[in-house]
């Protein structure tokens, strides 16, 4: 990336976190109270109203909300991150995936505050540091990878197809509960356990809750399956994303 590319992507990231909490009060104190009030009310819920057999349901529920909000965000701006630059693109010659590179940016620095609110209650909710963290690297990236691949091909499609963000906002509270957030494999019928297993998103979710939630060491050939997948899609969508970007000024 050149010095010029650099200094782009950094403005743009810089404008979207000021634009983010624009008039507020404390500002950027909100991205980190907003998690740490969802944590406690998750907490309040599952420990002393609707109570759980589980004494580790809160850790369970919160680590599935925690990296589900990074894939929800990441695709629903996902679409966009070249619709809503579009007089930037009329106005200027760059390479338009520096677009993407800031949204994501802007979507993991906001993320990684979410994340740290997670490391300061994992304790307290019943996780532990064990060996198994170290497989978590290598989760993330598959899962970031998949989530990026997939906001790329919405980015371009969306310039083309404007219904496409109206059906992906609609799809994706269907794709939360067909995803083990709320509920456990083990708790579901043969039947049902087989067909949520076909969401792709079950892979990344297992792995997490193996490592974060359960202690344990994922499986080697769903990990392997899980960093294929999303490095596959994110290849994809990098081809795809290359080839329909470049001509897009008329569309716009």
């Amino acid at each position: 990336m050149s010095k010029a590319g650099l200094d782009l992507v950094v403005n743009l990231v810089k404008k979207d976190v000021r634009v983010r909490y624009m008039g507020s009060a404390l500002g950027f104190l909100w991205s980190l109270g907003s998690p740490l009030l969802t944590t406690l009310t998750y907490l309040v819920v599952f420990k002393f109203i609707f109570h759980n057999p589980d004494q580790k349901f809160v850790l369970y529920l919160v680590t599935g909300i925690v990296h589900w909000t990074l894939f929800s965000q990441l695709v629903l701006q996902g679409c966009d991150w070249l619709y809503g630059n579009s007089n930037l693109i009329k106005k200027i010659k760059f390479d338009r995936l520096l677009l993407p590179i800031a949204g994501t940016g802007t979507v993991l620095i906001f993320w990684t505050i979410s994340l740290a609110v997670y490391a300061i209650v994992y304790a307290p909710l019943g996780g532990s540091i064990s060996w198994a963290m170290l497989y978590y690297p290598i989760v993330f990236l598959g899962y970031l990878s998949f989530a990026l691949g997939i906001s790329l091909i919405l980015s371009v499609m969306y310039i083309k197809f404007r219904d496409i963000k109206y059906l992906v906002e609609v799809t994706m509270p269907i794709m939360f509960w067909l995803t083990p957030i709320v509920w456990q494999p083990n708790n579901l019928t043969s039947d049902i356990a087989e067909w949520l297993k076909l969401n792709p998103l079950t892979l990344y979710f297992n792995n997490f809750n193996d490592i974060l939630y359960r202690g344990v060491t994922p499986n080697l050939y769903t990990l392997l399956i899980s960093t294929c997948l999303g490095l596959g899609v994110l290849l994809v969508g990098y081809i795809i994303f290359r080839k329909q970007s470049q001509n897009i000024v008329e569309e716009l």
